[in-house]
């Protein structure tokens, strides 16, 4: 029998915790029972290119916006049926709910919506949507145990159908390899400097401004530098934050890169203020790396990260407390050692991309399993 057609819907294919969990999961899954196809409702990107490199379908229908609705589930509509997919796996909110209306309409046998986000505005018209929608869909996957609860608490979902299954980060590729004086002197760093970093989209959702009112007062008696790794829609904003908190002079802006362990390498802190999430990406990417981190205490963040164990959490929006946990760091290299190393085994014990792919291909398995004219090996 054929492998069992998979279409996994995002919004682009460039940098991202998502778009990096379908490059994962592709690697992974076991290619004799699943053909995985990814889709991108706008654009193609990095991600993109490495997924097609590594031998898979890319499909990018090339909408310039998520807001045209109508024609985006017509041109998936026409795809899971030229494409005969079986299981429809979309990825956020309106992806996901794009790719499971045409997957209705399309009568793909298998519908899955992949929560990533825990939000802090609730939104009418997205929870009505969300519940309606979510009726006819066979599973949910949440990244965190607080995702899943937000989504039950707001789309009324079957608690049998959501199920948590955490993203996983490639921890041959993200281990520490270069010294930290190497990766610095790449950077174009002092190797004395000590030097914080931090990887996210250049939004104000991710909290850069009181990572910069937390430094701000510690650059006059201290040899710091910041290297921010990411770009975004918000980037002129965080720009014009780092000259308004004074540290725009020790800023790196290094933009969007690819080499994100060469980069983790260089840092003596990595620090992520983030408002909201849903479980970060990056903050697994860094304890990987063995970087010891200061993590703000939002979405799923404490499944990842105990507090004085694989790292410090403070709470979000708190330049205060997020200056004295950067002190405390700053002052205590063995405290640095000990997290750096629980982040790490951490990582290795709950967080790799086996049991990430796992916890995917096994749902994937028992819906096929329990879903009849649905072909299998």
């Amino acid at each position: 029998m054929r492998p069992v057609n998979v279409l996994r819907v995002v919004i682009g294919l460039n940098q991202g915790g998502v778009q990096q969990g379908v490059l994962n999961l592709f690697r992974g899954l076991d290619r004799e029972r699943f053909r995985p196809i990814a889709c991108a409702l706008e654009n193609d990107g990095a991600i993109g290119r490495e997924i097609a490199a590594a031998g898979f379908e890319v499909i990018v229908l090339g909408h310039r916006s998520k807001g045209l609705g109508i024609r985006i589930v017509r041109d998936l509509v026409r795809l899971i049926r030229e494409r005969e997919i079986q299981i429809v796996h979309g990825s956020s909110y309106h992806p996901s709910l794009y790719a499971r209306v045409a997957g209705l309409l399309s009568r793909a046998p298998i519908l899955i919506s992949h929560e990533h986000a825990v939000f802090q505005r609730r939104r009418r018209r997205r929870c009505f949507l969300s519940h309606l929608v979510g009726r006819a869909t066979d599973a949910h996957i949440a990244v965190s145990q607080a995702v899943r609860d937000q989504v039950l608490a707001w789309y009324g979902l079957d608690p049998r159908r959501v199920r948590v299954v955490h993203n996983g980060v490639d921890v041959e590729r993200f281990r520490p390899g270069i010294s930290r004086e190497e990766a610095k002197r790449r950077l174009g760093l002092p190797p004395d400097t000590f030097t914080v970093v931090t990887t996210s989209r250049l939004d104000p959702e991710n909290g850069h401004r009181f990572l910069f009112e937390a430094m701000g007062p510690l650059l006059p008696g201290r040899k710091l530098c910041l290297v921010l790794v990411g770009t975004g829609r918000g980037e002129a904003e965080v720009r014009a934050a780092a000259e308004r908190s004074g540290v725009a002079s020790v800023a790196t802006f290094t933009g969007l890169r690819r080499d994100i362990p060469d980069l983790l390498a260089a840092a003596d802190v990595y620090v992520a203020p983030m408002l909201q999430t849903g479980f970060s990406n990056a903050v697994l990417e860094a304890m990987a790396m063995a970087c010891p981190m200061v993590v703000t205490d939002v979405g799923g963040t404490r499944e990842a990260v105990t507090h004085d164990r694989e790292g410090l959490v403070v709470p979000p929006a708190d330049a205060a407390l997020l200056r004295a946990a950067l002190v405390r760091l700053l002052d205590d290299a063995a405290l640095r050692e000990r997290l750096g190393s629980a982040a790490r085994e951490a990582v290795l014990a709950r967080f790799t991309t086996a049991h990430f792919v796992a916890g995917v291909q096994g749902l994937y398995e028992e819906l096929v399993s329990r879903t009849p004219g649905v072909r299998s090996a």
